[in-house]
């Protein structure tokens, strides 16, 4: 069994199999490459992704390109247990895996639960903007992935890997026109620069969308304009030695993004909860009492009938004051990074990989998301990350293979806020309230290492462990600023067994961790504050979470590789789970709320808090079938159900309910259900010298709680999408019908407080709404020399 591989159906790739793109093949040919091995590197090394012990779900380039995904936020629709959590805008979305979800700081993914890698370097910043344009394959692995990627893979990572220039000369140029000002080109080029020894690669990539929705006040709600570039150069001056250095850019501008406040207090129709927070009703509407105060809304969340309307002036008192005087988003980001192979003697090699990072964000938008001018927000935040790793790598061929390596990573964020006061505030309108800076560092240094052996001939058994030191500092800048240490171990135990050469089972235990958190605001405040701040919740830190992740499955597929299925079950335990919040406190008593950021006033941002414990159980499955040499069918399914066993510090729960613990609530934002299913028919039209296919994809995001107290759910959400091309030769032509029955269904749900109704306590319940992406049809002409 040593260095055996087994041929592998090329529907393993993805959880909806997709054939190669239709131009490279004829029909009979392309059904003949179902039959090609399919190699990941989602342990660091290459295997077949039918043998690796691990839950994995992989995308070429063609799938991607057959699917019409352009970014990772459409990548999760076609990924069950992949949830892709939008928010307002890019900086405040976030993406989880088998149901664990939480929130970060804005535009700060070093807390996430799960991380984009790419050519395993860790992406800093939001990652909802990443897009697929210079993509070999995508890997989503889920489950816990501390022991070898480390950096908040509590949940997993998606590892995208980009393109290696080759030394064939190669092109492509595709152009997209869409509905809704839908308009994208786009173009590669890759070829040999000194032949046998190096070879470069170009990609561009420009797209422009004007927004499925109207804005009321004027301007559309969800426009964007994306840029993206990206160079590449591959150095092989011999057989046991390559390099390879990327540069990418990319700059995007987004306008007013398509959300809207919904479940407002207008709206509540259950309670009055009893609830005994005392509150004023200071700030209320006229006539508003404490009972209609203590209501919310319950049940489906429905996507109002519109027209929609989103507050976009800026006060004249703030022009000339901010950096741009619209509402809008831009977003700068630059990665460099380079790798390096050398096999130092046959079947070893050390790999060497370096990069250094950096994101700039600024924006400008309407912090309640409603017609009334209460609030905008200005956020600005830069980040820098510099990352090494080093390691040692055996041969794949013998009975025992090892692994070891270190790595640092180096991360600043640096960010600055700040409200800007609506009319509410009279002669007090306008100009920005305080931009707050902040600033915060991390350090992470790293040993691991992996073992496997062959057991017998058809037992493997994998020991991998991260041993691992996180160094947070807090409070750049100020008097109060610390440093806290995580020291942590992170293990990884995996068995294989090869049942028969068509049928693998596996198991695997893996524990992962997030690093203590700490707050210097906290440290600002006077010793009478800091007693006033601790009964209202507010720590100086919270503790490490920790993550047991337990998993067994089997993969099976057809002698002929004309089938293949996958099926896993998992179960995760979540102790002290963090939570992050903003929050206000009445540190002075005097019944009104100083509404500049503590310590100056009384509003606590980004408090890190232990929000108690979950357990999760889980079940995915991952199949697909060449029904003949025309048709092939394909889909997945997952289950995971999270439950909370502990739950405390939750606000919102003891304001409407008085409880201290929310235990066995469901956790919110992550649905219990997600599937996803394909049919793809390939034929050729000889006459015509012409290749053609129809393609059905249908995608299901089930029910999901828009917060802890699971009062309010966005529905169950069910999209098809229909794809047709022919293709001849070095061109192909392909129309696409997104949503096609123009399911009305929320993208996403959030809870957020009716902070118009309620500007200065932010006690009534609200939930904020990311709008559907509606019925949008376009056509796509590529050539390829």
């Amino acid at each position: 069994m040593h260095g055996y591989r087994m041929p592998i159906a090329c529907l393993v790739l993805a959880p909806a199999m997709a054939t190669p793109a239709i131009s490279h093949a004829q029909t009979g040919e392309r059904a003949s490459s179902l039959l090609d091995e399919i190699v990941v590197t989602a342990r660091k090394r290459e295997e077949s992704v039918q043998e690796i012990p691990l839950t994995v779900q992989v995308f070429s380039s063609e799938q991607l390109e057959q699917r019409g995904i352009t970014n990772l936020p459409e990548l999760s629709k076609f990924t069950p247990g992949l949830t892709y959590n939008q928010g307002n805008a890019r900086f405040s979305s976030d993406f989880s895996i088998r149901g664990m979800t939480q929130s970060s700081a804005p535009g700060d993914n070093r807390r996430d639960l799960v991380t984009v890698f790419i050519d395993g370097v860790p992406y800093i910043g939001n990652p909802a903007g990443v897009g697929t344009e210079d993509l070999a394959r995508v890997e989503v692995i889920k489950g816990p992935q501390s022991a070898l990627f480390g950096r908040a893979t509590f949940g997993g990572a998606i590892s995208m890997i980009t393109t290696t220039p080759g030394d064939e000369f190669l092109g492509r140029v595709s152009a997209t026109g869409g509905s809704y000002g839908d308009r994208r080109i786009s173009g590669s080029v890759e070829g040999p620069l000194l032949e046998g020894l190096l070879a470069g690669r170009l990609v561009a990539d420009y797209s422009d969308f004007d927004g499925f929705y109207a804005n009321e006040f004027g301007g559309r709600l969800g426009q964007s304009r994306q840029r993206f570039y990206a160079g590449s150069l591959s150095f092989t001056p011999a057989d046991q030695f390559s390099a390879r250095v990327r540069y990418s850019v990319r700059r995007d501008k987004d306008g007013p993004a398509a959300s809207v406040l919904i479940a407002r207090s207008d709206e509540h129709n259950c309670g009055p909860f009893p609830g005994f927070q005392p509150r004023p009703l200071f700030g209320l509407p006229e006539g508003f009492t404490l009972e209609q105060a203590r209501r919310a809304f319950c049940g489906a969340l429905r996507t109002p009938d519109g027209p929609f309307a989103i507050n976009n002036e800026l006060p004249e008192q703030s022009l000339g004051i901010l950096p741009f005087d619209e509402h809008k988003l831009l977003l700068d980001h630059d990665l460099l990074s380079g790798s390096a192979d050398w096999e130092i003697q046959p079947g070893y090699t050390l790999t060497a990989i370096a990069s250094t990072q950096k994101q700039r964000i600024r924006a400008l938008q309407d912090f309640e998301r409603a017609p009334e001018d209460r609030y905008q927000i200005y956020i600005s935040n830069e980040q820098k990350q510099d990352t090494y790793e080093l390691r040692l790598t055996s041969t794949a061929n013998e009975r025992l293979t090892w692994m070891v390596g270190l790595s640092r990573l180096e991360a600043d964020f640096d960010t600055l806020d700040g409200f800007v006061n609506g009319t509410l505030f009279g002669p007090g309108a306008g100009g920005p309230a305080a931009l707050t800076p902040g600033g915060s560092a991390s350090e992470t240094d790293s040993l691991f290492a992996s073992v496997g052996y062959d057991v017998t001939e058809r037992l493997n058994l994998s020991v991998e462990a991260r041993r691992q030191k996180d160094t947070i500092t807090s409070g750049i800048g100020t008097p109060a600023e610390f440093d806290i240490v995580t020291w942590a171990t992170l293990p990884r135990v995996l068995l294989r067994y090869q049942l028969t050469d068509t049928v693998n089972l596996y198991g695997n235990f893996a524990e992962g961790n997030q690093p203590t958190q700490g707050y210097a605001t906290f440290f600002l405040l006077t010793p009478e504050q800091q007693e006033v701040a601790l009964e209202a919740g507010i720590n100086p830190s919270a503790p490490e979470a920790t993550t047991r992740n337990f998993e067994v499955g089997v993969k099976v597929e057809s002698a002929d590789g004309r089938w293949y299925l996958n099926t896993a079950a998992y179960y995760v335990q979540w102790q002290d789970r963090q939570g992050l919040r903003s929050q206000q406190v009445d540190l002075d008593g005097d019944g009104e709320i100083t509404l500049l950021p503590a310590p100056q006033g009384e509003v606590f941002n980004a408090v890190p808090f232990s929000a108690g414990d979950s357990n999760t159980r889980g079940l995915e499955l991952d199949g697909g079938f060449r029904v003949t040499e025309q048709i092939t069918l394909g889909g997945s399914a997952a289950y995971a159900s999270t439950r909370i066993t502990k739950a405390l510090n939750e606000p919102i729960v003891f304001r409407l309910f008085g409880e201290e613990d929310a235990a066995g609530r469901q956790y919110p934002l992550a649905p219990k259900f997600s599937a996803a299913a394909f049919g793809q028919y390939d034929s050729r039209l000889p006459a015509f010298e012409l290749d053609w296919f129809t393609r059905l994809d249908f995608t299901y995001v089930g029910k999901r709680y828009d917060n802890i107290v699971n009062l309010a759910y966005v529905p169950g959400q069910f999209r098809t999408n229909l794809r047709a091309g022919v293709a001849s030769g070095n061109w192909e032509l392909v129309a696409f019908v997104n949503n096609l029955f123009n399911d009305d269904t929320l993208e996403t749900s959030r809870y957020q407080s009716d902070s118009a109704t309620d500007p200065f306590f932010f006690q009534l319940v609200a939930s904020e709404a990311v709008l559907p992406l509606k019925r949008h049809a376009g056509l796509t002409a590529t050539f390829r020399f």
